[in-house]
C-alpha cells in the first residue's frame, strides 16, 4: 500500500509536469545561467589559488575563453555578447578592473577537440585545468532542465501568493460594487419599481433563499455544532472557493524532471517544492488574516457587510494558513532526514530561521487549538490575551524564520504589523471623538436583580457625532480591576435627559462637561446634571466581565452608580428599514435592545413601513415589565401602538402579574408559551405579497436560526421581496 501511494503521488506531479507547457530552450536567460553551472565548479590552472569563483570568472582567461564558447555554441551569438558585456561590468564594480583579454577565434577543428566536461568530472585545486574547456550536451541540458524546473516552480510561487491575496480583493471588490449598485437603485427608483415583481425580483430571490440567507447544511448556522460554527451559505461558498485555490495552487506548477542537479530524486522534487509553495501562500495569507480579525477593518467599510461576515473569515482563512504552514514544516522535514537522518536534522536548530520557524509553526498550531468555539464562549478574555500575545510572537518568529531572504518577505510582516497598529489608533481617536479632551466619560449604572438586567446611561453630549440605530460600542470599565478589557454592545435607546441626578464622590471622578460642584463652599460633592443627553446600555450579565459589573453594582439598585468608561465606537451599520412597507422583529430576552434602537428612529423618520411587528419572547417578567414601562410604553412608541402602526406580541413563560398588564393598550398582546416563528413569519409574507418585508432577528441562537429558515421557506412559497436582518455578534 505504501510502494502504491508513492508512485500515485510521484505520477500525479509528473502528469502536472508534463501537462504544463514548457519554457523554450532558447531563453537568454536560462540559458546563460546553465553555462555558469556547467563551470562553475572547475578550477583553472590560470588562476590564483585563493582566488575565489567570481574571482576566477572575472581574471582567468581559460575560464573567459570556456565560457564565451559555452555561450556562443548554446545560447547564440547576441546572448553571448550581452552576457559578457554584463560579466565586464560585474567584474570592474567587484574588482575594480574589467575582464582580460582572451582568446575567442576558435575554428571548427579546435572545438571539436576540446575536452567536454560530464557531470562526473571534477577539477579542483590540486588537479586545475590547463586548458579551455566546454559542458559536454548532456549536462548543459541536464543543467538547463533543472533551471528551468526551479525558476517554473519560484515564478509560480510568487504568481500564487499573490493570487489568494488578489482573490479577497476581488471578494471585498464585488461587496463594494453591490453596495454601490444597491446606492444608485435606491436613488432612482420609482414607487411602482419599487412595488413591481418581476424577473429581477424572483432572481434576487432565488438567490437569496438559497445562497445568501440559508445555513450551510440544514438548518443550524448561529448555533454551534460540536465545538463550533458553521457560516451561512453564501460564507461557506465563498470559504470553499478560497481553501480550493488553496490547494490547487499548493500542488499546480510544478516540472517534475526524471534528472535533476539540485534534488537526486523527483520524490525530493516534490517535497522541496510543495513545501516551499505552501509556506509562502501560508505566509501571504498573514495580512487579510490580521484584517478581518479587526474592529476598523477597510474591507467592512467599502463593503457594509457585519463584523461577524469578516470575523468568519478571519478564522477559516487562519486556519487554511495553519494547515499550509503544517504541511511546510513537515515535508521539510521528511526532506532533511532522507539527505542526512537524525544528525542532520539536529544539525539545523543550530540555525536561529530554522528555530523561528519551528515556533512559528507551533504558535499557529496554539492559536489554532486555543481559539475553538467552547472556549471562546466561556474563556473569552483569557482567550483574547493569549491570541493577542501569540499573534505578536508568531508575527516576530516569521520575521525571523524569512530573515534569510534579505527582505525578500518583509512585507509580509509589515502589513499585518501596520494593520494592527491602525486599527489600534482607530480606537484611540474613536475615543477622543466620544469625549474631545477627557477621553474618559462617567457613567451612570444600576442593576436590577429582580429582572437581572444592567442599565448603562452613557452621555453623549460632548461626542462628534451622533449614534444611530443599530450602531455597538465597546465599553471598558476603567472602576474595574480588569480596565484593559472592552467589550461590544448595542444602543438600546437615546434619551434627552439621564435617568436622575445624583451625587458623587469628587475623589473619584475627574472633572467633565457633565459635572458641575455644588454651591456650597465646603462640598466634596459633584452633581450630574439632569439634562444630558445620553444612550442606554442594556445589559445581561452573564460571566467574566459582565458578572464583575453585576456585583459592583449589586446594591445601587435604587440610586445609579458613576463609573468612569472609555467608549470605542459607533460599530455597525444601520439598516434601511425605513424603506420597507412591513418590519418584523423577532426578539428574545435582552435581543429586545436591537428593536428598541430601531424603533424610535424608525418613528422620527418621514417615510415610515406601514406596519412594524414585535414578537419578544422573554422569560423573567419583571425584566418584560421594566422595558414595557420605560420603553415600550413611552410616549412615542405607545402612540405608534395606540395608532396600529406597531403591533407587539409578548410572549413570556409565565403570566406577568401587577398594573402593567391591565394598562397595556388593547394592540399588544401578552402570550403565555413559546412563540412559533415559522407560522409569524409564513403569515406576514403572504399579507405582505404586495410589499416589501424585514425581518430582523436578535436573540439565542436558535431563535435566530428558527427566523433565518422560516425566511426562506417564505421566500420559497412566492413572497419575492423578504430581507433577513441577524444582528448578532460572534465571538
Amino acid at each position: 500500500m505504501r510502494a502504491f501511494t508513492h508512485a500515485l503521488f510521484l505520477s500525479y506531479f509528473t502528469y502536472v509536469a508534463v501537462a504544463t507547457l514548457s519554457e523554450p530552450k532558447s531563453s537568454p536567460g536560462l540559458c546563460v545561467k546553465s553555462c555558469e553551472s556547467s563551470l562553475q565548479s572547475l578550477r583553472y590552472i590560470d588562476a590564483s589559488a585563493e582566488a575565489s569563483a567570481p574571482q576566477q570568472a572575472c581574471q582567468s582567461r581559460l575560464s573567459l575563453s570556456s565560457t564565451y564558447l559555452c555561450l556562443g555554441l548554446n545560447c547564440g551569438k547576441e546572448t553571448r555578447d550581452r552576457a559578457l558585456r554584463q560579466l565586464n561590468t560585474t567584474c570592474y564594480d567587484s574588482f575594480g578592473s574589467s575582464i582580460p583579454s582572451f582568446k575567442t577565434g576558435f575554428t571548427d577543428e579546435e572545438i571539436a577537440g576540446l575536452k567536454r566536461i560530464n557531470k562526473n568530472d571534477s577539477f579542483n585545486h590540486e588537479n586545475p585545468l590547463n586548458g579551455v574547456v566546454i559542458p559536454s550536451p548532456e549536462l548543459f541540458s541536464a543543467w538547463f532542465n533543472t533551471l528551468d524546473a526551479s525558476e517554473y516552480a519560484r515564478r509560480h510561487h510568487y504568481l500564487y501568493g499573490i493570487g489568494v491575496m488578489v482573490f479577497w480583493i476581488v471578494v471585498a471588490l464585488l461587496g463594494a460594487s453591490y453596495k454601490v449598485y444597491l446606492a444608485i437603485f435606491r436613488m432612482y427608483r420609482s414607487q411602482d419599481r419599487f412595488t413591481s415583481v418581476g424577473i429581477r425580483t424572483q432572481t434576487s430571490s432565488w438567490f437569496k433563499r438559497n445562497v445568501a440567507i440559508p445555513a450551510t447544511f440544514g438548518y443550524r448556522c448561529a448555533q454551534n455544532v460540536w465545538w463550533a460554527t458553521i457560516p451561512p451559505r453564501i460564507q461557506t461558498i465563498t470559504l470553499i472557493i478560497f481553501f480550493l485555490m488553496n490547494a490547487i495552487f499548493s500542488i499546480h506548477g510544478y516540472r517534475i524532471i526524471d534528472e535533476s542537479l539540485y534534488f537526486s530524486t523527483p520524490t525530493k522534487q516534490v517535497l522541496r517544492y510543495v513545501s516551499d509553495r505552501t509556506g509562502i501562500i501560508s505566509f501571504a495569507n498573514f495580512p487579510f488574516i490580521w484584517l478581518f480579525g479587526m474592529r476598523n477593518n477597510v474591507a467592512l467599510w467599502l463593503t457594509g457587510w457585519d463584523f461577524g461576515t469578516y470575523n468568519n473569515f478571519h478564522r477559516w482563512c487562519a486556519r487554511i494558513s495553519t494547515i499550509e504552514a503544517v504541511i511546510h514544516s513537515v515535508l521539510y522535514t521528511v526532506l532533511i532526514f532522507m539527505d542526512g537522518g537524525i544528525t542532520y536534522y539536529a544539525w539545523w536548530f543550530t540555525m536561529w530561521f530554522w528555530n523561528a520557524g519551528q515556533m512559528a509553526t507551533v504558535f499557529m498550531c496554539a492559536l489554532l487549538i486555543l481559539s475553538v468555539y467552547w472556549i471562546r464562549r466561556r474563556f473569552y478574555e483569557t482567550f483574547l490575551v493569549i491570541h493577542i500575545g501569540l499573534s505578536i510572537l508568531l508575527l516576530l518568529t516569521m520575521l525571523g524564520h524569512v530573515s534569510i531572504f534579505n527582505g525578500e518577505y518583509d512585507a509580509l510582516f509589515w502589513a499585518p504589523a501596520i494593520i494592527w497598529v491602525f486599527d489600534r489608533i482607530m480606537r484611540v481617536l474613536r475615543i477622543i471623538m466620544f469625549n474631545p479632551g477627557h477621553w474618559s466619560t462617567v457613567a451612570l449604572a444600576s442593576y436590577n436583580d429582580s429582572a437581572n438586567i444592567i442599565r448603562l446611561a452613557v452621555p453623549i453630549g460632548s461626542a462628534l457625532y451622533k449614534p444611530r440605530a443599530g450602531n455597538y460600542f465597546f465599553l471598558s470599565i476603567l472602576d474595574d480591576s480588569n480596565s484593559w478589557e472592552s467589550h461590544p454592545f448595542t444602543v438600546a435607546s437615546i434619551s434627552d435627559e439621564m435617568p436622575q441626578k445624583m451625587e458623587v464622590s469628587e475623589e473619584s471622578l475627574p472633572l467633565l462637561g457633565s459635572i458641575m460642584t455644588t454651591p456650597e463652599t465646603n462640598s466634596q460633592y459633584t452633581t450630574l446634571e439632569a439634562t444630558n443627553e445620553h444612550m442606554t446600555f442594556l445589559i445581561r450579565p452573564y460571566n467574566g466581565f459582565t458578572m464583575r459589573l453585576r456585583d459592583m453594582l449589586a446594591n445601587e439598585e435604587a440610586n445609579p452608580k458613576p463609573l468612569r468608561i472609555l467608549v470605542d465606537g459607533p460599530y455597525g451599520h444601520t439598516q434601511k428599514l425605513h424603506e420597507y412597507h412591513r418590519v418584523i422583529f423577532i426578539a428574545g430576552g435582552s435581543g429586545i435592545v436591537v428593536a428598541l434602537s430601531y424603533l424610535t428612529s424608525l418613528f422620527k423618520e418621514i417615510k415610515t413601513p406601514a406596519k412594524i411587528d414585535l414578537y419578544w419572547a422573554v422569560r423573567e417578567s419583571a425584566f418584560a415589565k421594566d422595558i414595557l414601562s420605560l420603553y415600550l410604553l413611552s410616549k412615542g412608541v405607545k402612540q405608534a401602538i395606540e395608532t396600529g402602526k406597531l403591533s407587539l406580541q409578548l410572549y413570556t413563560s409565565s403570566q406577568l402579574e401587577g398594573l402593567y398588564i391591565d394598562s397595556l393598550p388593547s394592540q399588544v398582546q401578552h402570550h403565555v408559551g413559546r412563540l412559533d416563528i415559522g407560522l409569524v413569519i409564513t403569515s406576514a409574507a403572504r399579507d405582505t405579497r404586495a410589499g416589501n418585508l424585514a425581518v430582523v432577528a436578535c436573540g439565542p441562537a436558535k431563535m435566530e436560526d428558527d427566523s433565518r429558515l422560516a425566511v426562506v421557506h417564505a421566500l420559497k412559497e412566492g413572497n419575492h421581496r423578504i430581507d433577513y436582518y441577524e444582528e448578532s455578534f460572534i465571538w
